[in-house]
């Protein structure tokens, strides 16, 4: 297994240039296509009119001018009138310099697309076909410049991996210190092997069994184990770990082993429910993107 695409969302945050950075690291490490995508709000100057063209009118061009790409079958527009664009476009166009610069020194190859936020079929379109998706943690506010994607918003729908990324500190390493939550279900089997290309040689794994009731745990530790001897067959000395949350929230149980192991990465199963019954009921899932203090992959 490897990851030969990775897609980075990007905005023009701190938060922004810490994804751009770690999708870099990843890229470089892994030998992988680097495909970088900045969200714009796509709003006129005023009295400007939105550009006429052929194209659907949610469809924006690249910065660059180094021709046209597709998506889904349709170029891109790149001529954009000066009278539409405000300083995020100016934004843009210097994040996207630094990334090309970036992309040659470091001898990793890239794209760049620039997309606005009702485009969010287009870029889900654009994920399944990458191998890694590198999103920003979602704030809850509407903050300026803040990524205004919601990360279930992709990885209900892409059927691949995404990797979430907190929106404040800084990330020094990934992949050494890792804590994997298994429930024996689909998505956090799917999770689990999804984070395989990602575990650094000599990584410290734990593979943690949260459980409500004493007799889950018994149920399935055989299956645990087998999950711990089957990581060792791919070089991986993973540690297996029981916990009874006894009523507590499932994801604080997590952020607090993670601490207090030094995990740098938690990698999860998303959405055993479908997302409207987790927003209604509350969830594993939403609660432990809301509180994140380190990078969650997730796979659905």
């Amino acid at each position: 297994m490897a990851v030969r695409d990775i897609l980075v969302c990007l905005d023009s945050t701190a938060a922004g240039k810490t994804r751009l950075e770690l999708a870099f690291d990843l890229a470089r490490t892994n030998k992988s296509h680097l495909i970088a995508v900045y969200t714009a709000a796509e709003v006129h100057a005023a009295g400007a009119a939105p550009i006429a063209s052929g194209l659907p009118p949610t469809v924006l061009g690249p910065v660059s001018p180094d021709g046209a790409r597709v998506i889904g079958g349709e170029p891109l527009i790149t001529d954009r009138s000066a009278a539409t664009i405000l300083p995020e476009a100016e934004q843009a166009a210097a994040i996207e310099q630094c990334f090309h610069q970036e992309l040659s020194l470091r001898a990793v190859e890239g794209e760049w697309f620039q997309l606005s936020r009702n485009q969010l079929r287009e870029l889900v379109q654009l994920a399944k076909t990458i191998d890694l998706t590198v999103l920003g943690q979602f704030p809850g506010n509407d903050s300026e410049g803040m990524t205004w994607l919601r990360p279930d918003d992709v990885l209900i729908d892409i059927g691949r991996p995404v990797l979430v990324v907190p929106c404040a500190g800084t990330i020094e390493r990934l992949g050494t210190r890792v804590l994997i939550a298994w429930d024996a279900t689909r998505e956090a089997n799917r999770a689990l092997h999804d984070a395989l290309p990602l575990l650094a040689g000599e990584a410290m794994v734990t593979v943690i069994h949260v459980g409500a009731h004493q007799a889950d745990l018994d149920r399935d530790r055989p299956w645990l184990e087998r999950v711990i001897r089957h990581l060792a067959r791919y070089g991986i000395n993973a540690q297996a770990e029981e916990l009874l949350h006894s009523g507590a929230a499932i994801h604080d149980a997590l952020l607090s082993r993670a601490a207090a192991l030094g995990a740098d990465m938690i990698v999860a199963g998303a959405y055993h429910h479908s997302p409207l019954r987790e927003g209604l009921l509350g969830g594993v899932s939403r609660a432990l993107l809301a509180h994140m203090t380190i990078p969650v992959l997730m796979s659905h």
